[in-house]
């Protein structure tokens, strides 16, 4: 649609489409919320229960993560509105939550930990995932 006049129907289609372009425009942040957020929960586990050399390959791998992340987050051009709205408190909920499973497997945890410190980490690890998750999940679903 070039034309310089429109009819309203037309005006109509095209303020539907560009709606409909806006608001898949959150689904790559979706898509990579959700995979940070499962990789989240893998992390952790490898980190504090996996034997030499699962927490360096874990380490490795965070770093890659972090900085394709990073470059792919400065790329975006995302202007949906949900996006805007629950970025900032995702991502601090995130932080919050990693800072959990960190805590617990670097000061509190034994050297050999019981079924009941794994169960308990594993739980850490899937509630440290989760912000992201809901968030990705709330992104892909708008519509």
């Amino acid at each position: 649609m070039t034309r310089d006049h429109l009819t309203p129907d037309e005006a109509l289609q095209e303020i539907g489409r560009v709606g409909r372009r806006v608001r898949h425009s959150s689904h790559g942040p979706g898509r990579a919320y959700l995979f940070v957020g499962l990789a989240t929960m893998v992390y952790w586990p490898a980190m504090f229960l996996g034997g030499y050399p699962l927490p360096l390959l874990a380490g490795l791998g965070w770093i890659v993560l972090t900085v394709a992340l990073c470059v792919y987050w400065a790329r975006l051009r995302v202007h949906d509105r949900l996006m805007k709205r629950i970025n900032g408190p995702v991502s601090a909920a995130y932080v919050v939550t990693m800072l959990v499973p960190f805590v617990v497997g670097v000061w509190l945890m034994p050297d050999r930990p019981t079924a009941g410190w794994t169960a308990a980490l594993a739980a850490l690890s899937v509630l440290a995932g989760l912000p992201l998750v809901y968030g990705g999940l709330r992104l892909m679903r708008n519509r």
